[in-house]
């Protein structure tokens, strides 16, 4: 008992002891509240005897949950500690539903949509009811919703600032757009984050049975940063606390509620102290802030007038030193001044980076601040909404082991792409086009797709199909071992075998060799060919590479072309310049190695070799590598022939318009044109538009010129429309920007003037040419530039759409072109083979490319089974390729940093799987998966490494630093500027500006810049000016104008 209470005050002693019965903590920042919880829970087992495991203690973050385990651990033990549970609401919700969700007519394997999923679902459901998405937009409902959940028994909508909606038809609105959410969610048997709670709510209201249980199985629950709690979560705790002794404590501090905007309101004290009439204890002695820090932030906390509780804490750190303001010109200049302040801490007061922190009120603020840390070479860690599972670079990982979890149709396309894109952008638009024609889903169209030959490419297909089977085999393996590590493993192990072996310089190095200018016509042999049902001959001369080219062009005509193909290898005895083998008339006859002419043949012969003499009847591939090289690239060619898109029915389209604000922009000029299979014209759509009032911005004017006067007789849209509708049709789309621009104009209109919704599929060349092109511009200019075409002038409809047709053209080109590259990865060890057994040196850097790819696929793959019957070389050859064959499994490809970032990636997830399985009773992977979804980004900050960390002030709250500097203390920029601000928003606004002051530790540093990112000029943010001036050292840029 002495060693629990050893180091506590008085008032932390009474919390501590505290028997049965509710508690109330009111407890300031920094005096120790988690050590109070921590050895409260010690009290409880060792004391009065409570099993750990009926102990629940409740925290806001998965950060603070873990910490608060680790320190219970080190109090009690580890073995008896692991067994108290200790979580967020959101956690525990989701177990609780994980175990008793059948209890309420639920399915137990349910799915959680995390922000972007369900945004998604309210810009659908906003669509199919034909609301306007600008005054109906994601974010709003989301928060109106989520409101509206977190408040239970509040029927009203309200808006982010908590005043209700009073308009009939919104609410109206609202409330058919909830709806339909919610249906969507049940389709997807999915939950959002509000819903977990909801639910749970209802699972202990609905099932008597489930509540005893938990009534019997938890005797204590301990609540931290009980101030941020809402009401369904206030609900909550009033089912789980068991009667008759209710032992609920709760920890609170008014002055930190920060998250009105999620439903958490300062009156559930209130409410706790009416509804459960709780002992209550005031913790005042502070352990955290120098004097001059705490008392700053008191006096600021003061001018709260609706503050229940007014406390004064006893610091016992020392005065300490003054808090500096500084005020600036710009915000570069505050950069700069900042890491110069930062760099005098470190040489001269002897602070490391991992001591300081850099706190903001937006996002945005800090932008400029890690421009320049990155210019000057400064390690930081910037903490971000989201989590490491959530960014680009995981994203797909996560959703192909949701996919295999739970088989939801929006996690397809990420998981199917990933890590190589199996399905290109125009594939993925036809797909959905197809799938809507034949009344299927995009999912049950991919899993029958060889029904589909011509719709469907031959690679396209094997692609697919290979990504089922790799989905089975890590089903498999879940049904084998559930554990999340387990399962992380068997994942990148089926990934390494989907990886391609090519490296992006590698590539590079390909495309930049000579083609055989015959390569194109050879592939049309072949491919009309294959069209008029010939046979098609392969006969090869001895040795490796020959052999091996054979295999390559039979494999790749049967396995993705289904030919049955005649091979014959020639023994050693016909090889030195042999004469060319008997053939017959019928067919195509590949020949593989040094042939002698024979003009007398009227057989349509390809030869990828040597020739005594031209004959005008055999296409001639000259290879100046292996034979083996150019038969890869001819296979190449002719399987990317058969994926070439066919265009029929496209519709490129382009809008001019009154602005370039989509919101609001009029349509002025409509021009489309359909296409025929191979992309050119045959049917035209034009028509000028009569904008409303017939007013036409200069501005716009001079971009496309068009004005008044030449609309004057134009038709209105609500004319044109129709007729443009009958135009499209249900074709496929092409446009450049379309997605963030002439689509939302045209879904505007449609559903205002139509009542239609707008559901052509469509492509848009930016977002592909962003793809193929990263960090380069890629407007409609600057991509007729690039491909040569050419253009007299742009920004009028019609010549937008011949451009962007080209533009088209030319993007798919180079997207296939990439594609060919790159495909058939089996054949490597043959085109390895081949190169070794040729010798030639030096090789040329596109031979050494291929050699490193076909290495990287043996040593994933390994070598191909009955190799020797593949390659009928005579047994005293045999030595020279089992020789060969040692090299390329043996000798390594060089490792680029393409393979660190994968092993890098690997290891990220992999240490998350493990981290995992050591906080969680439950190893299983729709466990793992919850836990990814209610990570946040200030739950994985690094407290040892050494580096600046910089955050929002909402993340900032539970740390603490010796040295903080909080940026961004300008009118507009913090107290945050809105329309109509009330008094309780300034209020928060203020409490959050309190938080941030009291988690320096020993010095703390504000600053305010004059002009921010606009023009307008600025004042210091009154947050600053309630500092009394005994208090704040302040210094002014000599370039300020105030």
């Amino acid at each position: 008992m002495m060693n629990i209470l050893h180091e506590l005050n008085e008032k932390q002693k009474q919390a501590v002891t505290h028997q049965d019965g509710p508690l109330l903590v009111i407890a300031g920042p920094g005096t120790g509240k988690t050590k109070v919880i921590t050895n409260r829970i010690a009290y409880l087992i060792r004391q009065h005897g409570v099993r750990p495991e009926q102990i629940l203690a409740i925290t806001f973050t998965n950060k603070a949950a873990q910490e608060m385990q680790t320190r219970v651990n080190d109090e009690i033990g580890a073995p008896h500690g692991a067994n108290v549970k200790v979580c967020t609401f959101h956690a525990f919700c989701v177990r609780a539903l994980r175990k008793h969700a059948t209890a309420i007519g639920m399915n137990d394997n349910f799915t959680i949509f995390d922000q972007e999923i369900q945004d998604e679902l309210f810009a659908e459901a906003v669509r199919e009811l034909q609301l306007d998405p600008y005054e109906y937009p994601p974010w709003m409902l989301r928060h109106i919703i989520s409101n509206a959940k977190g408040k239970l028994g509040d029927t009203e909508f309200r808006r982010e600032d908590g005043t209700p909606i009073q308009d009939a038809t919104q609410i109206a609105n609202i409330g058919d757009v909830a709806e339909a959410y919610q249906h969507k969610l049940n389709a997807h048997n999915a939950l959002d984050f509000d819903g977990l709670l909801v639910k749970t709510v209802h699972l202990l209201e609905l099932a008597p049975d489930v509540q005893k249980t938990y009534h019997r199985d938890i005797r204590h629950i301990l609540v931290d940063e009980y101030h941020d709690v809402n009401g369904v979560q206030y609900r909550l705790l009033q089912l789980l606390c068991a009667p008759p002794n209710r032992n609920l404590m709760v920890v609170a501090d008014e002055d930190q509620a920060i998250y009105s905007w999620r439903g958490s309101n300062p009156q559930y004290i209130t409410d706790f102290t009416n509804d459960f009439e709780p002992h209550v204890i005031h913790l005042d002695e502070h352990y955290r802030c120098s004097e001059k820090i705490l008392r700053a932030a008191e006096e600021v906390i003061s001018k709260n007038a609706e503050r229940h509780t007014r406390h004064t804490l006893k610091t016992h750190k020392g005065v300490g030193r003054d808090i500096f303001h500084y005020t600036f010109t710009t915000q570069v200049e505050e950069a700069q001044r900042i890491i110069q302040i930062i760099r005098q801490l470190i040489t001269q007061r002897n602070y490391s980076y991992r001591d300081i922190a850099i706190f903001y009120r937006q996002h945005k603020l800090a932008n400029a601040l890690e421009e320049q840390l990155t210019k000057e070479n400064i390690h930081y860690q910037r903490i971000q909404p989201t989590n490491a599972f959530q960014q680009e670079n995981t994203k797909a990982i996560v959703a192909y082991l949701s996919f295999a979890q739970w088989q939801i149709p929006r996690d397809l396309e990420l998981a199917i792409s990933f890590p190589e894109k199996r399905i290109d952008e125009l594939t993925w638009v036809r797909l959905k086009w197809l799938a809507e024609r034949k009344g299927t889903t995009l999912m049950q169209l991919l899993k029958d797709i060889d029904a589909y030959p011509k719709d469907v490419g031959p690679l396209t297909r094997r692609n697919v199909k290979q990504f089922w089977v790799q989905l089975d085999e890590l089903i498999a393996g879940i049904i084998e071992d559930e554990r999340p590590t387990k399962i992380v493993q068997k994942l990148f192990d089926i990934l390494e075998r989907s990886r391609s072996p090519y490296r992006q310089e590698e590539i590079a190095e390909i495309e930049k060799h000579p083609v055989d200018a015959n390569l194109d016509i050879a592939r049309d042999v072949l491919y009309s060919a294959i069209d008029g049902n010939e046979r098609i001959h392969i006969t090869a001369a001895y040795g490796i590479d020959a052999y091996c080219a054979a295999h390559i062009l039979r494999q790749t005509l049967k396995t993705y072309l289904e030919q049955d193909i005649h091979v014959r290898c020639l023994p050693r005895g016909e090889t030195s310049r042999a004469r060319q083998p008997a053939t017959d008339d019928t067919g195509v006859h590949l020949l593989i190695g040094d042939f002698a002419a024979d003009a007398s043949t009227a057989a349509r012969t390809i030869l990828i070799g040597n020739a005594d003499a031209k004959n005008d009847n055999v296409v001639q591939l000259q290879p100046n590598e292996a034979l083996s090289v150019t038969a890869l690239a001819l296979c190449q060619r002719l399987i990317a022939r058969f994926e070439s898109p066919n265009m029929a029915d496209m519709v490129v389209y382009d809008l001019e318009t009154t602005g370039i604000n989509p919101k609001i922009a009029q349509i002025v000029e409509i021009g489309a044109q359909r296409l025929n299979p191979i992309g050119e014209e045959v049917e035209k759509f034009y028509r000028l538009v009569k904008p409303p009032g017939g007013h036409i911005p200069r501005a716009s004017t001079r971009i496309h010129g068009i004005d008044e006067t030449t609309v004057r007789d134009a038709p209105s849209i609500e004319t044109v429309l129709p007729e443009f509708c009958q135009f499209i049709r249900d074709r496929m789309l092409i446009g450049h920007n379309v997605t963030k621009f002439d689509n939302p104009i045209l879904e505007r209109d449609l559903r205002m003037h139509l009542k239609m919704e707008f559901r052509n599929p469509y492509y848009d060349t930016l977002i592909t040419a962003r793809r193929l092109f990263p960090r380069q511009r890629c407007n409609i200019k600057a991509l007729a530039d690039r491909f040569g075409i050419p253009y007299e002038r742009l920004h009028t409809a019609l010549d937008d759409i011949e451009v962007n047709r080209e533009i088209f053209k030319a993007l798919i080109q180079v997207d296939a072109r990439q594609r060919e590259i790159t495909s058939l990865t089996e054949l490597l060890p043959f085109v390895g083979l081949g190169i070794l057994a040729q010798d030639t040196a030096p090789r040329t850097d596109a031979a050494n490319a291929l050699l490193n790819a076909a290495k990287r696929y043996i040593q994933t793959h390994g070598t191909p089974e009955h190799l020797t019957d593949i390659l009928p070389i005579e047994t005293a050859q045999e030595g020279t390729l089992g020789v060969l064959l040692a090299d390329l499994k043996h000798t390594g490809a060089p490792i680029l940093r393409e393979d660190e970032e994968w092993q890098e990636r690997r290891a990220q997830i992999m240490n998350a799987a493990l981290h995992f399985e050591g906080l969680s009773e439950e190893h299983r992977l729709a466990s793992f998966l919850d836990y990814q979804k209610l990570l946040t980004g200030s739950d994985e900050r690094d407290e040892k490494g050494e580096k600046l960390t910089l955050m929002t002030l909402h993340s900032a709250k539970g740390t603490e630093f010796p040295v903080v500097f909080i940026i961004g203390m300008e009118e507009g920029s913090f107290p945050m500027w809105k329309e109509n601000v009330t008094e309780a928003e300034i209020e928060e606004e203020r409490r959050l500006f309190y938080v941030g002051m009291t988690r320096a530790q020993q010095q703390l540093y504000l600053t305010s810049t004059e002009y921010r990112s606009d023009d307008r000029q600025r004042a210091s943010s009154m947050f600053v000016r309630e500092i009394p001036s005994n208090y704040l050292e302040k210094w002014t840029s000599p370039r300020s104008h105030f």
